[in-house]
């Protein structure tokens, strides 16, 4: 360790004092542990310091930090900043491996397999070539690759712009514009899902603007953030921030099908946004009194849709410091409340009676898995509500709050995290089997990624059998039920 290396900037100082602060705590320790590869690793290390006075060393401490993949689903915001902040300072002092860059990047992988086919195809598949591809990137060798489509969402999209597009069936209602926002999974690995969420929302009379053409839309940062990459996930949130602001101001809505895209740009782009002194101004803050909206997890005296603190007690606590903290704050809250998961949007669309009527032409045993990300945007499941309404499909929900496919992103492809990965999601692929569905519906791809490499069930996404059960209605009609 460097001897001028601040204490504050040392990244197992970091990752210690959250094992201190969880060790004292405990009210993690059972509830969340077969939902989580951390925390039962942090109470080991602090179990085995309280009883044999063994201290974690660096190498644990770093293997710890590690297994963090901000699910969200601890309750202590300042564990995960802790975290994060800890990888971002190894990765600052160690660099990151080369396999590291590589996977992070989604979007160039995506680009790359698209343009030359047969790598690919090689990366698929069970040869020699595939298996030095994986250990050049540090990819477990059991590890099953996805095949990446030759025709990605964005070449769809450009040829579908010289045609004519769908037409809605929807009329007699105000307009509606959105920037739909595919994220890099559905971009390149499985476009019918962006392909089927344009659809949908242009049956419900939406006019959509897919982000990957004009404008121009980046990666939104969480696979970066992840790895501790803090400039990559700075700069692609920078580019990000700057077209979706003015698409916000000219009063489009910002549509992810992605839940953690959607929780990154609803949670933690806008984190600290609110304590800002931009903010503030306007919000009618002052020397005495910090103003924030009721709902951002802040409790406190009310006046009216406002909690009011005193600034000379929360003041050096609530403040815009975070990695996001260098852009604008204004619009930073303006694109969080104005971002949707494509569920939570299509079940207001329903409200306004948008949503055309639906069939099925076969009838479906299906399990439907509510992804971590979109547990914790704290929306409820939109999409149970929608699919409701898809004649003879038979829906069981799998809504429990710790269930987890174990797959966290890119983490579930590197070769340690790979078989701790099966293992977290084993007990929820048992659930899945005992009810023997037909097909697996979920949001989140990497889910998807997860559950097809453990079986064969067949996986979509909800849009996906959404749109496989539009038909045309009536003009202003509606079979949604309220």
């Amino acid at each position: 360790m460097p001897q001028d290396a601040p204490k504050n900037n040392v990244p197992e100082r970091l990752v210690q004092n959250v094992v201190t602060a969880c060790g004292s705590c405990e009210d993690c320790r059972h509830f969340i542990e077969e939902a989580c590869l951390f925390l039962p690793e942090l109470f080991r290390l602090h179990d085995r310091k309280r009883e044999h006075g063994k201290g974690a060393t660096p190498a644990e401490l770093k293997h710890l930090s590690d297994l963090c993949n901000l699910c969200g689903l601890c309750p202590c915001v300042n564990i995960r900043r802790e975290i994060m902040a800890a990888k971002a300072a190894y990765a600052k002092r160690d660099g990151l491996s080369f396999g590291v860059r590589a996977l992070q990047d989604v979007g160039r992988i995506g680009r790359l397999c698209g343009s030359f086919p047969s790598l690919s195809s090689l990366m698929a598949s069970n040869s020699t070539t595939s298996a030095l591809i994986k250990r050049t990137l540090g990819i477990h060798p059991d590890r099953s690759m996805p095949a990446v489509p030759r025709v990605n969402f964005d070449t769809w999209v450009r040829h579908r712009s010289m045609a004519t597009s769908s037409t809605s069936t929807v009329a007699d209602l105000p307009p509606r514009k959105a920037v739909y926002f595919p994220g890099c999974t559905a971009r390149y690995l499985f476009p019918d899902v962006a392909q089927a969420a344009v659809e949908v929302l242009e049956a419900c009379g939406v006019e959509v603007v897919p982000s990957v053409i004009d404008p121009d839309g980046e990666c939104c940062g969480m696979p970066p953030l992840l790895e501790g990459d803090q400039g990559m996930a700075l700069n692609l949130v920078e580019r990000n921030l700057s077209w979706m602001a003015k698409y916000v101001a000219a009063d489009f809505d910002l549509v992810c099908s992605c839940p953690t895209c959607g929780y990154f740009f609803k949670h933690l782009l806008r984190e600290g946004a609110y304590y800002s002194d931009t903010y503030q101004e306007q919000a009618g803050g002052d020397a005495r009194s910090l103003r924030i909206p009721a709902g951002m997890g802040i409790n406190g005296p009310r006046e009216g849709n406002m909690v009011v603190l005193h600034r000379a007690t929360y003041g050096p606590i609530l403040r815009d410091n975070g990695l996001f903290s260098s852009l604008d704050p204004l619009q930073r809250i303006a694109v969080g409340e104005h971002v949707f998961d494509l569920g939570e949007y299509l079940g207001k669309l329903g409200v306004e009676g948008r949503l055309p009527a639906m069939h099925q032409t076969a009838p479906r045993r299906a399990v439907y898995y509510p992804p971590c990300h979109l547990r914790e945007q704290k929306i409820g499941y939109p999409f149970v509500e929608l699919l409701s309404n898809v004649p003879e499909l038979d829906v069981t929900p799998l809504t429990g709050t710790l269930n987890c496919c174990g797959m966290a992103g890119i983490m579930g492809y590197k070769k340690p995290f790979h078989q701790p990965s099966l293992k977290l999601g084993a007990p929820l692929m048992d659930k899945i089997r005992a009810l023997q569905p037909e097909t697996i519906i979920t949001e989140c791809l990497s889910c998807r990624l997860q559950f097809e490499h453990m079986d064969d069930y067949p996986v979509r996404h909800p849009v996906e059998v959404l749109r496989s059960s539009l038909i045309k209605a009536a003009p202003g009609a509606s079979t949604t039920k309220g």
